[in-house]
């Protein structure tokens, strides 16, 4: 039996700079964990500043802090490229095709998540978004966003791609909905979603269970609802939750030290002395040593492809 799930492809839009030498200097960008993450997506380059018409290589831009408002400042030229920059991100993302998140490259001041420097003359005053970062935050909030320097974190990399790869999934599904399929599709995430927010996993189910709501709108309902309880990162003890959970499906039937191993090992993830995916492991082992067929079907056991663990 072959023990590997499949996945779908998340479409992703990523900074141009990690495909081609599109930075200000003309350089390109290497990033080892982005490199990695490309071979499982579709991607859409985009670079906002040679999209402005900036050139490479380009003057750089900075983030000023202008009286109460952010404005986006070319020092060598003295131009203000604020209203340019915002009208075509309007642009961008109002003829954007679905995605299903995005990584831009971090520090830039259009593209850095919480990364960006903002100046007030020459003072640092802060780290904020970069202004096509915010303008994605603001067309997209649900839709996961981060920089190649944020990822470097495991667990915003670990909850990144645990989103990633289910709202693949779901835009999959409802390419071709039906109610079997929605019951069928919730049922694989709900220890996914009960993990990242619990009452907006009983609100879902309560949907997908209602006989009233017009399917249409019972789609609808759900995909807001389910990006909105993923968007939620679980904390270690939310996730040891799930995992002593998921172990009680076995404590009865496995020895007693078989089982005090297991429970420890949860433990020891819990206080951080062990990564998830230990864990997560062990519980799939014995899912399959005990064909436990509605815990192997979960997508939480593993929620992206293991290469990229």
């Amino acid at each position: 039996m072959d023990n590997q799930l499949s996945f779908y492809r998340p479409k992703l839009l990523l900074s141009a700079c990690f495909q081609e030498p599109t930075r200000y200097d003309g350089g390109q960008i290497r990033d080892p964990l982005v490199e990695k993450i490309k071979k499982f997506v579709d991607p859409l380059y985009f670079c906002p500043e040679v999209a402005l018409g900036l050139g490479v290589p380009r003057p750089r831009i900075v983030i000023h802090r202008i009286g109460t408002k952010k404005a986006l400042i070319q020092p060598e030229t003295g131009k203000d490229l604020t209203q340019e920059m915002e009208a075509l991100a309007d642009k961008f993302f109002s003829q954007l095709e679905e995605i299903d998140g995005a990584i831009l490259k971090s520090k830039s001041p259009s593209c850095g998540v919480g990364s960006a420097k903002e100046f007030e003359g020459e003072r640092f005053l802060r780290k904020t978004d970069g202004f096509f970062a915010e303008s994605f935050k603001h067309y997209r909030p649900l839709l996961p966003l981060e920089d190649e320097g944020r990822l470097r974190d495991k667990t915003i990399y670990y909850h990144f791609l645990m989103r990633i790869f289910a709202l693949a999934e779901l835009r999959e599904f409802l390419k071709n909905p039906n109610p079997q399929g929605l019951v069928k599709f919730h049922t694989k995430y709900k220890f996914i979603l009960s993990t990242c927010h619990q009452e907006l996993t009983r609100q879902l189910g309560v949907l997908v269970a209602s006989a009233h709501i017009p399917f249409e709108e019972k789609l609808r309902q759900y995909k807001t609802n389910f990006l909105l309880a993923l968007s939620h990162k679980p904390s270690r003890a939310r996730h040891a939750n799930t995992l002593y959970h998921i172990a009680g499906f076995f404590t009865k039937r496995i020895n007693p030290r078989e089982r005090n191993h297991l429970l420890h090992i949860i433990e020891k993830f819990r206080s951080g002395r062990v990564e998830l995916r230990l864990p997560l492991e062990l519980l799939r082992g014995l899912a399959f040593r005990f064909e436990e067929e509605y815990l192997i079907s979960q997508r939480y056991l593993q929620p992206f492809p293991e290469e990229l663990f």
